[in-house]
């Protein structure tokens, strides 16, 4: 069957795998693979610009798709822009994510091409203009946003959207969002030079329809921002949210209450950075549908926490928790010189926790805690561990191994009194059940080849530590380990290896593991595995 008799979908499906540089090379085919790629290609033509960039040609492709109205516009500023034929494309129409930064970004760049990105160029005027008509061609085009970045800050750098009109006017624009990203750095009485902006918001919460993923990072929080914030939290069919809020106060207690009203179709909860000490957390027991929730560098769990968890008539049905604890990095090997409540964290696992559990991070690992997660969340496929104290080791280590269904194991390493010769050999003794393995720290070679030559579990996935004076022991060991157990199929190694740039001796022992089938990677490409 020839392949232009495939369904558009069908190709739109295989392209969707190529990465830019690919696709580029689809443009020059035919026009049926030009056609088909150009909408992949500008569903985010905005990208960030560093140092020295290429020439923007973004700026120029969409500059040629300017109507009369929108190059009259620009007369009066003196914008020398090119004036080629026709474009192929009405490219404005198939941009699907904007991050306001990155146009800017790339507006400027344009203007001053010799000199790349210049922060201190904003002032220049013609830089509002240029994102006024470069919105509104786009939206004028049938552009159907469904990703839209925004970054407030008070920084004389932030340009302001376009009026809003440009969103409201045409069909569809943001009609279909379905993210919205906020980072808001915007102290009181500082909202001079946004209120286009401000305006935005404000009609985001009736006007989009079916917004169901919102970040919002929080560091100075105008009052301004508080009503379209509880709007968009009240009004959208959120199933995913993140928070991040730097200061806590009235109004930031006032957004994270609100998530109450999300109670039918939250699935994924994400905090981050927030001191929970005078904050209620009973409305967590009321989000019906949620699966995964996450608490990131978060501190202040007190035993309130606990007591209004524990009078909850509903019980979590978690797959997913995280409880990644602040302030744990200038610790050794105690926990009671911070403000930690070992019980507390204790008692929130087994209330969040649960048979349905099945993906755990944890960097507060104690024989309690484990002991507690061996006990109530007994069905943990997935455990990714950062060890503080190096108390009890010998007795944790064992308990982790116990874990029946445990699959994925990342461990890392936060204090150098970790015995790692320690952590490593109780491993390779007792580890049975894991299949994907990263042991995120530095590991001696005769530790290595111990947990090698005496580990018992079939290992597939493995990335090997990151030492590059160590890298022909490790492979060596890894060579050995599959000669006995053929059971490894991906190994990744850090993503500077060249393998033209080796020793034969290294090339020898890659080739050996490659004839027993074993796939060579970059490790980048198996991090996400692990977290």
């Amino acid at each position: 069957m020839p392949l232009s008799s495939l369904p558009d979908e069908c190709f739109d499906d295989i392209l969707s795998f190529l990465d830019n540089k690919s696709l580029y090379k689809c443009l020059f085919v035919n026009r049926f693979y030009c056609k088909l790629s150009i909408p992949i290609i500008w569903k985010e033509p905005f990208r960030p610009i560093y140092a020295k960039p290429k020439f923007p040609l973004v700026i120029n492709t969409l500059l040629i798709c300017l109507n009369e109205d929108e190059i009259s516009s620009l007369i009066p500023y003196k914008i020398d822009f090119p004036r080629n034929k026709p474009p192929l494309f009405e490219y404005g129409k198939y941009v699907r994510k904007i991050d306001q930064d990155f146009v800017k970004q790339n507006i400027i760049t344009w203007l001053n091409p010799s000199e790349g990105y210049d922060v201190d160029k904003h002032q220049d005027y013609r830089v509002q203009k240029l994102m006024d008509v470069i919105y509104h061609m786009i939206m004028r085009q049938g552009s159907n946003i469904q990703k839209f970045n925004l970054n407030v800050s008070q920084s004389d750098s932030y340009i302001d959207l376009p009026k809003v009109s440009t969103f409201i006017t045409f069909h569809p624009g943001i009609t279909d969002l379905r993210s919205l990203n906020m980072e808001i750095d915007l102290g009181h009485n500082n909202n001079i030079g946004c209120q286009n902006t401000i305006d935005f918001l404000n009609i985001i919460p009736t006007f989009c329809r079916n917004i169901i993923n919102c970040d919002l990072w929080i560091f100075k929080l105008n009052n301004i921002f508080v009503k379209p914030f509880l709007d968009i939290i009240q009004l959208q069919p959120l199933e995913r949210m993140l928070i991040c809020i730097v200061n806590i106060e009235e109004n930031a207690k006032k957004i994270i209450n609100a998530l109450e009203f999300r109670s039918e179709t939250l699935r994924e909860l994400l905090f981050e950075c927030l001191d929970f000490r005078d904050i209620d957390l009973s409305f967590l027991s009321n989000l019906k549908c949620l699966e995964r929730l996450k608490f990131i560098y978060c501190k202040g769990f007190v035993s309130q926490h606990c007591e209004s968890l524990s009078l909850s008539n509903n019980k979590f049905q978690l797959k997913e928790l995280k409880l990644w604890h602040s302030g744990l990095d200038d610790l050794y090997d105690r926990f009671d010189g911070s403000d930690i409540k070992l019980n507390v964290i204790d008692t929130m696992i087994k209330f969040l926790g649960g048979e349905s559990l099945r993906k755990l991070s944890l960097n507060i690992v104690t024989l309690e805690t484990i002991r507690t997660v061996k006990e109530h969340c007994p069905n943990v496929n997935f455990l990714h561990i950062k060890i503080f104290s190096g108390q009890y080791l010998d007795l944790i280590i064992p308990l982790i191994c116990e874990l029946q269904y445990l699959k994925v194991l990342n461990i890392q390493i936060g204090s150098y009194r970790v015995s790692v010769s320690l952590l490593v050999k109780t491993l390779s003794d007792y580890l049975v059940t894991v299949q994907h393995l990263f042991f995120d720290f530095f590991i001696d070679l005769s530790s290595f080849e111990y947990f090698t030559s005496n580990c018992k579990a079939n290992i597939e996935k493995f990335i090997i530590p990151n030492n590059k004076s160590l890298r022909e022991g490790y492979l060596i060991c890894l060579d050995n380990y599959q000669k006995v157990h053929n059971s490894l199929k991906v190994l990744g190694i850090e993503d500077e290896f060249d393998l033209n740039n080796e020793e034969s001796e290294i090339i020898e022992i890659i080739d050996s593991l490659k004839e027993q089938n074993v796939r060579i990677i970059p490790s980048s490409q198996l991090l996400k595995l692990f977290y």
